[in-house]
């Protein structure tokens, strides 16, 4: 199958503040495996923006460029030695990111040594004419299986415990699972439903603001993701020119589908035998898969109620594309993703997902996200360098949602919430639903206010 692959020419700028050169931009064809620390991570696409940033940070400012095919990513950029270790006189820094499949993806082939697809610069210099011209932006169309090659990946990234993903014990036990972060989930709905439920609850249609962003309740919310074919002037009101809701969802293997199931919307786990925080309850509603954006376009043209989506870029994909036909679709997203041109993210119970709404324990709907590191084989030097590099780095740089508020103070904060950020702890994230060991456990209630 056909994906698109794009190549952006990445400044720290966009992350830190740093000026970007993109002249001096490494592309793939200035690629040297020789003199290159070569990083491989798989797992979670909602966490895909943080380890961006953490990546970016460790690079020269104006030297990164970034591939992806579909859910399949590689930066590379000219290291830089103050920010990460061990390059023992290297000067290049290519991080690999397989998101295929989502959190899932960072568990079973992290404890079992399991080789993934990863794509492969070398191919990607050969196989694209047009991988190492000029520019900042260039799409390639190529067939995905001739640009990457399998490597083993030693660390990986899951929005939840791992458990999530196979029997609650015994199943990872080659796994040093480490709390990573706070992820802040969202609800996004189409333009059309926004607009729509702003004019049912007397607000300003069309308006940012974010005294002008819509809410719905939390048992609405329920409603539309665990009974198929709903109706959006039954539950809210609101007046669609296409009155059925419509559901962008992650795919089983997805650990924001677990948060959604184990926190937001409390249903049973999809995944067989895995950690539920829930029994006996109505499951999450389920549709045809989508595995990459031409999937989900076809699959989202309006034929299906519910779609399950291989990635956060899918949902999106999906929900823009229910916009389009202006059709109301909810979907399933983090609010480190922020799409004003065919989606935005709505309150839960009156309350937008920022931290100051964690911090006054009125917005539950949020989760912690796993380290997943393999024990035998130890991994190697690089990666150990990496990796306390990147803890360091994660989530330093909250991610600022345009309409919840003003981003000078916590009421425009979304995104992910690092373990020492905002608060200036270093001892662990406040927030965190880890017991008093230490480890992580989603189905803890959310912590009172602090």
């Amino acid at each position: 199958m056909d994906m698109k692959l794009n190549k952006l020419a990445l400044g720290v700028a966009a992350i830190a503040g740093i000026s970007t050169m993109p002249a001096f931009a490494l592309t793939a064809s200035t690629y040297n495996a020789t003199n290159a620390m070569e990083i491989y991570v798989s797992g979670a696409t909602a966490m895909d923006v943080g380890l961006e940033n953490a990546s970016l940070s460790m690079c020269v400012g104006g030297t990164a460029h970034k591939y992806t095919v579909s859910n399949q990513s590689v930066w590379l950029c000219t290291a830089d030695g103050t920010k990460i270790g061990g390059l023992a006189g290297r000067t290049q820094l290519a991080v690999h990111k397989h998101s295929v499949g989502g959190s899932g993806n960072g568990v079973a082939p992290i404890n079992n040594s399991i080789p993934l697809p990863f794509l492969d610069l070398v191919k990607i210099a050969s196989g694209c004419a047009a991988a190492t011209a000029a520019g900042t932006s260039i799409a390639c169309t190529e067939v995905s299986s001739t640009l990457t090659t399998v490597q083993v990946a030693p660390l990986g990234i899951s929005d939840v415990e791992p458990q999530f993903f196979g029997a609650p014990t015994g199943t990872y036990t080659n796994l040093l699972i480490e709390p990573l972060a706070t992820v802040i989930f969202g609800l996004p709905v189409t333009n059309v439903a926004y607009q729509a439920l702003q004019a049912a609850q007397n607000l300003t249609v069309g308006s940012t603001n974010a005294a002008d962003i819509p809410t719905l309740p939390e048992t609405v919310v329920r409603a539309m993701f665990t009974q198929e074919g709903q109706s959006w002037s039954a539950l809210t009101g609101a007046t669609l020119t296409n009155d059925t809701v419509y559901v962008a969802r992650r795919a089983d293997s997805s650990g924001t589908q677990k948060t959604y199931e184990g926190v937001i919307v409390r249903t049973a786990n999809g995944f067989p035998a895995g950690k539920s925080c829930y029994t006996n309850l109505p499951a999450f509603v389920a549709g045809p898969a989508a595995l990459d954006n031409n999937a989900a376009a076809n699959a989202c043209n309006g034929s299906n109620l519910i779609v399950n989506n291989s990635g956060s870029g899918q949902v999106a994909f999906c929900l823009n594309t229910h916009n389009t036909g202006s059709r109301g679709a909810v979907g399933t997203l983090t609010t480190e993703l922020v799409n004003t041109a065919g989606w935005k993210h709505v309150r839960i119970n009156g309350k937008i997902g920022n931290y100051t709404n964690l911090k006054e324990g009125t917005y539950p709907w949020y989760g912690d996200a796993a380290l997943n590191t393999r024990m035998l084989p130890a991994i190697d030097a690089d990666h150990g360098a990496y990796k306390i590099a990147f803890k360091a780095l994660f989530a330093t740089q909250p991610i600022l949602h345009p309409t919840f508020g003003s981003t000078a103070t916590d009421d425009g904060k979304a995104g992910t919430i690092g373990l020492n950020s905002v608060t200036g702890q270093t001892t662990g994230n406040p927030w965190s639903r880890a017991d008093s060991s230490g480890a992580v456990d989603n189905c803890r209630p959310a912590l009172p206010v602090f």
